[in-house]
Order: C-alpha cells, then sequence, then structure tokens
C-alpha cells in the first residue's frame, strides 16, 4: 500500500486508525471527527479506497488527498471493495490491513460501511485491537426483503461480539441493535452532522434588507440560464448515488404522469445507472425536462435555487442529502423508511389529508411508499400548485435540523472517544499505549 506519513518519529505518539471501504465516505462523514481526534491528541490514520467505488469524482478524490496531507494524516490506500461478493478483493484488503496493523499500533481503529467494517473487526479481533464501529444504515431492518436479514443479520450478529463499541446514526437500529446485537456498548448520533449556516447562508441568515428578494431572483434566473430551464419552472431536486437503491426511477415515472409541463426534475451525483436512468426518462417521453447534473461541489447554491427536495430512497440510515435540504429550507417530498421518519415528522392526525397513503406533515413535507408512484405524484402535485405551503415546510425544516447540527453530533463523539480512551489506558500495562515504529514515507 503506497502511504504518505507525516508522523513524528516517536514511541509514544498515539495514534488511531479511520477505515471504510471508499474514500468519499472519509470525505462526506468522517473529516470532523479527525479533527476531533487530533484535538484529543491522536495522530489519524485513516485508510479508504481512492480508486474505485467512490460516489464523488477523480477531482475531489486527488483534492480530498490535498486536504488530508495539510492535516497531517496518514493516508492509506486501501484495495477495500464494496460488495461482500468480491471475494477476492475481500481477502486482498484483509492482508492489507493485517499489514497495517503490523507496522503500526494503534489505541483503537473506527470504521465504517458494510465491507470495510466487517474486514477492519476481523483484523482487530485478532490484532487485539479496540474497535468502534458505526453503522450508517443496517441492511436489516423493519420491511426489508428476507434475503437481507438471512445474509446480513447473522454476519452483523456474529461481529457484534468483536465490537467494543457500536455507533448507530437512527432510532429505530439504535433499538435493533440494543435488543439484537452483542456489542460492548451501544450508542446513538443523530446523523453524522451537518453545518446548518454552510447550507442555510442564502435564506434564513441573510439580513433582512431591501435588495434581498431581488437578488434572489437574479440568482435564479442566472441558475436556470446555466441549467437551460424556464424562469418560471417548479424544480424538483434529488441528490445521491445514481444506483438502483436510490429510486431515482421512481420520480420519472410519477414526472411522466403529471400533468403540468413546466416541472423540471435535477439530478445531482454520479453512479453506475446514469446510462438507465437517461435511456428510462427517454422512454417516458420526459428526457428534455431531466437535467442529470454530475457530482456537485457547490450543493448550497443548488438547494436555494431549487423548489422541492425529492428523496426517494429504498434504504437509508440517516441521509445527509436529506438534512442538507431541510437546512437550506426546502420542503421535503420523501419515501417512508428509516431515518427519514425521523427527520420528516408525521402530523396530527387531524391535519392529515384524506387521501389515502398520503400523510401531510408538520410540515414538512411528506412521505410516501417508496414503490407507489401514484402516491408519490399526488404529494409533488400537492406542493407544486401550493407556493405557501411550500414556504412552511421549508421553514420548519430549518427549525428542526438544528438538533442534527454538526455540534451537536461532534460533542457526543468527544464523550465516545473519551470514554474509549479511558478503556485503551486501562488496558495498557504503564497507563499509556506504547507505540511501534513508524512507516517510511513512499
Amino acid at each position: 500500500m503506497r502511504r504518505k506519513d507525516f508522523t513524528k518519529q516517536s514511541s509514544g505518539m498515539r495514534k488511531v486508525l479511520m477505515c471504510a471501504s471508499v474514500a468519499s465516505m472519509i470525505d462526506q462523514f468522517n473529516l470532523p471527527n479527525i479533527c476531533l481526534l487530533q484535538k484529543m491528541g491522536y495522530v489519524v490514520h485513516v485508510a479508504c479506497n481512492f480508486k474505485e467505488g467512490n460516489t464523488c469524482d477523480a477531482k475531489r478524490l486527488k483534492e480530498l488527498k490535498q486536504e488530508l496531507c495539510r492535516m497531517q494524516v496518514v493516508w492509506h490506500q486501501w484495495d477495500c471493495p464494496r460488495s461482500v461478493y468480491a471475494f477476492k478483493k475481500c481477502c486482498v484488503a484483509y492482508r492489507q490491513l493485517w499489514k497495517l496493523t503490523k507496522e503500526h499500533i494503534f489505541a483503537w481503529i473506527h470504521c465504517h460501511s458494510p465491507v470495510g467494517g466487517a474486514l477492519a473487526r476481523m483484523v482487530a479481533h485478532q490484532r487485539n485491537i479496540r474497535v468502534i464501529y458505526t453503522a450508517h444504515g443496517f441492511h436489516f431492518y423493519r420491511g426489508a426483503p428476507f434475503i437481507y436479514w438471512f445474509l446480513y443479520y447473522p454476519a452483523e450478529k456474529l461481529l457484534s461480539y468483536w465490537t467494543d463499541v457500536l455507533i448507530t446514526v437512527n432510532k429505530e437500529d439504535y433499538r435493533l441493535a440494543k435488543r439484537k446485537l452483542r456489542a460492548q456498548r451501544v450508542y446513538r448520533i443523530p446523523g453524522v452532522g451537518i453545518d446548518v449556516n454552510k447550507f442555510g447562508q442564502y435564506s434564513v441568515k441573510i439580513p433582512k434588507i431591501q435588495d434581498h428578494t431581488a437578488r434572489i431572483h437574479d440568482e435564479k434566473r442566472k441558475f436556470c440560464k446555466i441549467c437551460k430551464i424556464p424562469e418560471d419552472a417548479v424544480i424538483l431536486l434529488s441528490v445521491g448515488e445514481l444506483n438502483k437503491g436510490k429510486n431515482h426511477q421512481m420520480v420519472l415515472t410519477a414526472l411522466a404522469s403529471m400533468k403540468r409541463l413546466n416541472i423540471y426534475y435535477l439530478i445531482c451525483g454520479q453512479g453506475s445507472r446514469r446510462k438507465k436512468l437517461e435511456q428510462y426518462a427517454a422512454r417516458l417521453g420526459v428526457r428534455s425536462r431531466v437535467r442529470m447534473l454530475g457530482y456537485q461541489k457547490n450543493m448550497p447554491y443548488i438547494y436555494q435555487n431549487a423548489n422541492i427536495f425529492v428523496f426517494p430512497s429504498i434504504r437509508e440510515g440517516m441521509p445527509v442529502a436529506l438534512m442538507e435540504a431541510m437546512a437550506a429550507g426546502m420542503p421535503c417530498v420523501v419515501s417512508d423508511i428509516r431515518g427519514n421518519r425521523e427527520l420528516i415528522d408525521e402530523a396530527p392526525v387531524g391535519q392529515r389529508p384524506h387521501k389515502k397513503g398520503m400523510q401531510l406533515q408538520q410540515p414538512g413535507g411528506m412521505r410516501f411508499q417508496p414503490q407507489r408512484p401514484r402516491q408519490l405524484r399526488k404529494a409533488l402535485e400537492l406542493l407544486v400548485e401550493n407556493e405557501v405551503l411550500r414556504k412552511q415546510c421549508g421553514a420548519y425544516n430549518q427549525t428542526k435540523i438544528r438538533n442534527y447540527a454538526q455540534e451537536a453530533v461532534q460533542e457526543k463523539m468527544r464523550k465516545i472517544y473519551a470514554k474509549e480512551e479511558q478503556y485503551a489506558k486501562s488496558i495498557s500495562n504503564d497507563g499509556c499505549i506504547q507505540y511501534g515504529k513508524e512507516c517510511a514515507h513512499s
């Protein structure tokens, strides 16, 4: 494995390893955790796959490497696959991690993603290293296909015996982990945390000056011109990897059945299903109203110029994209699954529409069954036709999402890391961890 090592040649340096299947998970979820560990006095190593399986583009991966170098983080190319069925690649990744833990002595390993988390816990068990595993959404969950429970639950149950700390990101997974798994300690954090101010800077955070409305309209005109969209269009937005689980085709189906023609659909993200989605949109006759924007770095700008956020996923843990949209003040139409249910509140019974399957929220948006395009269409039509309702939903979402702010999550993570630090010290002979020699630069 190629490494860049900025650590001091000292046996007393405290080290932890952060690992995940893909580098984009480090980029999207774990940079704040790395900073937190560094503030606690640790030298942080990162092991992940920079070459394949990522949801960000090559340019962002290059920037991420440079950012890690500036942060003095030791990064390692780890050829970990995303699929458990890539058995040969899993074996290679296991040997790489085994070698890495032989070259360095880590106080603990903090691992993420199903495959990366499994391999890391197997190595940690063999090496007698304490391990923290963050489950960003179990593959087995209420309503999941039987095959998911058959394949993933037994594996996670076994691995939980080798897990010192299990961190869940939603209430449903937390209850399941406490009831069925055997990790030493189980915690729940409210997602991975988002910078609320970053995504709200164009909305409630702007001072109420005279030209505020005019400036917003001017920005919208520029945005529509860039995307080749009419200025009077209602813009739907989805953000996420282009894979089957994100369920983008459901939105395309709903869009094709809507009578209004000035509704346009933007999709931000990249993935293997882009061509299939384009072909499906063409078959439905809506290709001219769909914009595939790929990976986008300036997401706050896009959130603020779209009208309705649509999140049709089949499975989620605690979706970051949805939290970002809420912080930006967007009304949200989401699939009725865990994570989404926790973020988009259910309204009191008396406030629900009489239409079967539709649940008007209080008033953050609407939920629909992920395989029911008619429910999705009706929810979208209600918000498309009611601009006042859209603003009410957006304002409510901005207020609620503050409970999921980065500061709140980081405080919980700080306490978890502090407890783990105490455990790590308690098992050493002299009250501190002794570290092996550093790897050479390569």
